[in-house]
């Protein structure tokens, strides 16, 4: 399994998520594939990760490089793969107080 991440603009972080499902799906829903979101360094973007089962299939996401699992987030938004699978590596990210 291998992990890799992308700064994206919100406005084509929605095509991607449907590229990510449409494999995710084809190829069986595997429990190595995640696509998660983490906090930007910029409102107006998204850091993307995807977690995949093997390399070969990173040259499908344009723009996507190949980081250690170090350099993956503690807390994260699951958007497509299994909850359990993602519980392993990661925390829901923890909602404020509205006052």
């Amino acid at each position: 399994m291998i992990w890799a991440r992308k700064t994206s603009g919100l406005s084509e972080w929605d095509n991607l998520q449907e590229q990510f499902e449409e494999l995710f799906t084809k190829l069986g829903c595997p429990r190595q594939m995640m696509l998660i979101a983490g906090a930007p360094a910029v409102a107006s973007q998204i850091d993307l990760f995807i977690s995949l089962p093997y390399s070969g299939l990173l040259s499908i996401f344009y723009e996507f490089d190949q980081i250690s699992e170090s350099e993956l987030p503690l807390e994260a938004p699951l958007l497509v793969g299994h909850d359990d699978a993602f519980r392993v590596r990661f925390k829901f990210p923890r909602q404020g107080l509205v006052t």
